[in-house]
C-alpha cells in the first residue's frame, strides 16, 4: 500500500512539473471553433474547431483540428498571446502535430521576437515547414530559441516519431533579439486546397532550459525504468552525436557477453561445399606481395580510420581458417600421395 501511496505521489509531481514549466496557458483549450483565451485561429473560425479525440499518448485529450475550406490560405491553427522571457536564457518550444487525408498544404511552427544564429534579424521565423514523412501519425516538433549573448551556432531542435520516439531530422534553431521581453509560440496549415485533409494540434509548450525542463523522453511518453529500459530513438553515451549508429558510445564497454547476430546464409560454411572455388596457393601469395594484406581482410589503415565491425570481421577471419584448413588437407594428401610414390620407387628399386 506505501508503495502505491508513493508511486501515485511521484506521478503527480511529474505531473505538476510538466504543468509549471510550461508558459503557455492551455487553460482555454475548450471545445468549440475560432479564437479563444491566449490564441488568435489562422483562416476562419469554421476551419480551427476544437474536439475531444485520441492524443498522442492514446488517451482523450482537447484538440485543435485545422480543416481546410479549399481557398488555399490560412487552413487552421493558432498565434498564442505574447508570453515573457528573459531574452537572455535558452527556451524550448515544442507542439504536438498530425496531417491525415494528403499532404498538399504545409505544416508550420514558428515563433516571434528572434534573430538567425549568425546575428541576422528574422521577421518571420519559423523553426520548420514542411511534410511529415507519414500521414495519420503524431510527430513531436522541438525548436531552440537561444539567449540573445548566446555565441553557439549549433541547432539543437528536431522532429520526433510519437511511435517510436526516432529522431526523423532536425530543424532551425534562432536566438533572441537582445532586450525583447517576450514571444510567442505558433503553429498552422497552410495552402492546403483540399477540404478532405485535418491537421491535428495538441500541448503547444514554452520552457526554459534550465535542468528543470521536461525531458524529450517524458515530452514522448518513453518508458526508461529500470526493469524495462526501452530507447526508440538514438542513444550517445560520451556523445552529442551518435549519428547512423542506433547506440555510439564514446569510451570503453566491458561486458560478460556480446552477441552478434548473423545469418545461416552468410556464415562461412560454404567454404566447405564442392563448388567452392578456393584459390590457389601461389594466387594468394602474388596478392599478398602486391597487397600487404590477405584477400578480403581490411587493411590496416581501414581498420585506423573507420574501426572494425565485430561481426563481419569474425565471419571473414572464420572463412580464412576454413579456407587455412582446407589448404592443409590437400596438403597432407599432397604429402601421402608423394610418400606413396616414394614408397614405390624404394620397392622397384630393391627389387633391381
Amino acid at each position: 500500500m506505501y508503495k502505491k501511496i508513493l508511486f501515485l505521489a511521484l506521478f503527480l509531481c511529474a505531473i505538476n512539473n510538466l504543468k509549471a514549466q510550461n508558459l503557455v496557458n492551455l487553460s482555454g483549450w475548450v471545445t468549440g471553433a475560432g479564437a479563444i483565451s491566449g490564441f488568435q485561429e489562422i483562416g476562419n473560425p469554421s476551419e480551427n474547431i476544437r474536439e475531444w479525440g485520441l492524443g498522442p499518448h492514446g488517451t482523450q485529450v482537447i484538440l485543435w483540428k485545422g480543416q481546410p475550406s479549399g481557398d488555399g490560405n490560412g487552413d487552421g491553427g493558432f498565434d498564442s498571446d505574447f508570453y515573457a522571457i528573459d531574452h537572455q536564457k535558452m527556451y524550448r518550444f515544442s507542439v504536438w502535430l498530425k496531417k491525415t487525408n494528403s499532404k498538399d498544404g504545409d505544416s508550420y511552427f514558428g515563433c516571434g521576437h528572434v534573430n538567425y544564429l549568425s546575428g541576422l534579424p528574422n521577421s518571420n521565423a519559423y523553426f520548420w515547414i514542411g511534410d511529415f514523412p507519414e500521414l495519420d501519425k503524431w510527430y513531436l516538433v522541438v525548436g531552440y530559441i537561444h539567449g540573445s549573448n548566446d555565441p553557439s551556432t549549433e541547432s539543437f531542435g528536431a522532429i520526433y516519431d510519437g511511435v517510436t520516439g526516432q529522431k526523423i531530422t532536425g530543424i532551425t534553431d534562432y536566438k533572441f533579439r537582445p532586450n525583447y521581453p517576450s514571444t510567442i509560440i505558433r503553429s498552422y496549415l497552410f495552402y492546403d486546397p483540399n477540404s478532405n485533409d485535418r491537421q491535428y494540434f495538441y500541448g503547444p509548450r514554452i520552457e526554459e532550459v534550465n535542468g528543470n525542463e521536461p525531458t524529450i523522453a517524458s515530452l514522448l511518453n518513453i518508458k526508461t525504468n529500470q526493469t524495462d529500459a526501452y530507447f526508440p530513438g538514438k542513444v550517445g553515451i560520451k556523445t552529442k552525436v551518435p549519428g547512423d549508429y542506433d547506440l555510439a558510445v564514446n569510451g570503453k564497454i566491458r561486458s560478460h557477453e556480446i552477441k552478434v547476430e548473423s545469418t545461416a546464409s552468410t556464415w562461412p560454411d560454404y567454404v566447405f561445399k564442392k563448388e567452392y572455388d578456393l584459390k590457389q596457393l601461389d594466387a594468394v601469395e602474388a596478392f599478398i606481395v602486391k597487397n600487404g594484406h590477405l584477400p578480403e581482410v581490411p587493411k590496416a589503415k581501414d581498420i585506423e580510420a573507420n574501426g572494425v565491425e565485430l561481426g563481419e570481421m569474425n565471419k571473414i577471419l572464420l572463412k580464412k581458417i576454413e579456407e587455412l584448413t582446407l589448404y592443409i588437407i590437400q596438403e597432407k594428401k599432397s604429402n601421402a600421395d608423394q610418400l606413396l610414390e616414394l614408397k614405390k620407387e624404394i620397392e622397384n628399386l630393391k627389387k633391381k
